[in-house]
């Protein structure tokens, strides 16, 4: 995903909206990846999507690493229980 490239070397975007893009799994993985190096996004609306529970993991570990980002919203995403 072209997205998930340009979060790795961007140093300049706070705030991205990609609720309601029928990003997958292997795009939720693209950007959590990326996200493991970026550390000035701050916001990021990734809701009615289809992250499913393998997108929600590559997530879950991201933030272990990733200190700046502070909203993070995946409502809608088929994420289970």
């Amino acid at each position: 995903i072209e997205i998930a490239k340009m979060l790795c070397t961007n140093t300049t975007l706070l705030t991205l909206f990609l609720s309601s893009n029928k990003i997958n799994k292997e795009g939720f993985t693209a950007i959590a990846e990326a996200l493991c190096t970026n550390k000035t996004l701050s916001k990021l609306s990734l809701g009615y999507n289809n992250a499913g529970i393998e997108g929600a993991i590559k997530f879950a570990k991201m933030l272990s690493v990733n200190t700046s980002l502070q909203t993070l919203y995946l409502s809608q995403n088929k994420i289970g229980p």
